[in-house]
């Protein structure tokens, strides 16, 4: 009797035994799923971690606690997870390599990232999203073939993607292919209609047709889902300086200056509005423009440009130097600027430099003709004849309208005794600027009668 006791307590104390040593803890994969059904992410990665303690090698476990890393935007602990699914044997699930291409994607290594969306459309054909994605790096890299392709082997298996239409309506603006362009946002704004970006576009592809009408139409709805799309507003202001409105011009340069989120840097609104307000010959609305744009940007050149010609024509030679060559500084290649401060030399008798700025605005822009015409001036005031018809001749047959060469190229002909081209030439300048008859009337008597 004493013995079977002693055998009972014995297997009863070796029960408890066991009973404590046993883990409450552990959880099973079905419920860590149940949890990840049901979009509670967090509860979800605590079980799928408290099950992967045990189930080490459960590739299947590592994938979809990367799922619900995912769907927490923790990309790097959801692309470690699977990884580590990969490499002990999960390979065939579409979902775990798309995710892992958009994670890649996310962190702009894009090479990878179309790896992994081709290994998706690999396992599944008909990956669409996938396709998307590939047509979304095509694009980005302006591999515009691959781009389309991607695309449209989308919408063959989906037609329902405005974002597919809408993107190969932007290649199609790329070639200038108004018309496709035109068909492709048409079918973005009838999948989705609330998107002003559609409307936009679709108003710049008629604009790409000089179809103005339609153009001001579109750029008008996608005001009236926000009337703050600044970008809007900017396509309207060159809509309408094409037109020659200049007040509607600067009044939708002012409301894109005055929106949030147009996408166009500031300083390129009041630069642009500047010039419009010199179109209407509004100096000092200009000025003020382009001293704005000038603060917003120290390296806006065309700011400095025009406010430089604004200065010069003020008689405020030295500002305009000033301005001029910083311009120069900043862009060294800039005709323009060297052919007005090259100006500014020729008025201070500084000649080496002028020829020096002149030369290299003719470099720049072989068709500048102020900078030929000055540079004919130069030698046409040392009696440098021939040379300075070098450059005149030039001017002429870029701008055979041209008053002033005509008056001075007929001088030098003249000097040179070649009379009846200098008539010729009087003859014109003349006909082009009546205000020079008085003038020139006598040479040109004079020329015809030799």
């Amino acid at each position: 009797m004493r013995i079977k006791l002693l055998l009972l307590t014995a297997v009863l104390v070796l029960f408890s035994n066991l009973t404590f040593s046993y883990d409450s803890t552990r959880v099973t994969f079905d419920e860590a799923m149940d949890a990840l059904n049901a979009e509670e992410y967090e509860t979800a990665v605590d079980l799928f971690t408290r099950y992967l303690r045990i189930a080490t090698g459960h590739d299947e476990g590592f994938f979809q606690r990367g799922n619900a890393y995912y769907e927490l935007k923790q990309y790097d602990k959801a692309l470690t997870d699977y990884s580590h699914a990969y490499n002990i044997g999960f390979q065939k699930d579409e979902v775990m390599f798309y995710r892992m291409g958009m994670i890649y994607k996310n962190n702009k290594d894009y090479m990878t990232a179309l790896e992994y969306f081709k290994v998706a459309v690999g396992i599944d054909k008909k990956y669409t999203e996938a396709y998307l994605e590939m047509g979304n790096l095509a694009l980005l890299a302006e591999d515009y073939k691959n781009a389309a392709e991607y695309y449209n082997k989308a919408l063959s298996l989906n037609p329902n993607y405005p974002e597919a239409y809408f993107a190969l309506g932007e290649i199609d603006m790329r070639s200038s292919q108004y018309g496709e362009a035109i068909s492709n946002f048409e079918k973005a704004v009838k999948l989705d209609t609330a998107n002003l970006k559609y409307y936009y576009q679709l108003g710049m592809a008629y604009n790409g047709l000089k179809d103005t009408n339609n153009t001001i139409k579109y750029l008008n709805k996608a005001l009236k889902i926000d009337p703050g799309y600044g970008l809007a507003y900017y396509g309207l202001a060159m809509v309408y300086s094409g037109l020659g409105d200049y007040q509607k011009t600067i009044d939708n340069y002012t409301k894109a200056i005055n929106s949030k989120g147009s996408g166009i840097m500031p300083y390129y609104l009041y630069t642009e509005r500047g010039l419009t307000y010199l179109k209407l010959n509004d100096v000092n609305s200009a000025l003020k423009d382009f001293d704005f744009a000038i603060k917003l940007n120290a390296n806006d050149t065309d700011s400095y440009l025009e406010r430089g010609k604004i200065l010069l024509s003020l008689g405020k030679d030295t500002l305009a130097f000033n301005d001029f060559s910083r311009v120069i500084s900043i862009d060294e290649q800039n005709a323009q600027a060297y052919a007005y401060r090259g100006n500014i030399y020729i008025a201070r008798q500084q000649n080496e430099l002028a020829e020096s700025d002149l030369r290299k605005a003719v470099t720049y822009n072989p068709n500048d003709t102020l900078a030929l015409f000055n540079l004919g001036n130069l030698f046409y005031a040392k009696d440098e004849f021939q040379n300075a018809l070098n450059y005149y001749i030039k001017a002429l047959n870029i701008n055979p309208k041209y008053s002033a060469v005509f008056e001075n190229r007929g001088i030098c002909y003249y000097n040179l005794g070649f009379y009846k081209l200098a008539a010729a030439d009087f003859e014109s300048a003349m006909k082009y600027n009546p205000e020079l008859t008085e003038k020139l009337r006598p040479l040109y008597i004079d020329a015809k009668s030799k």
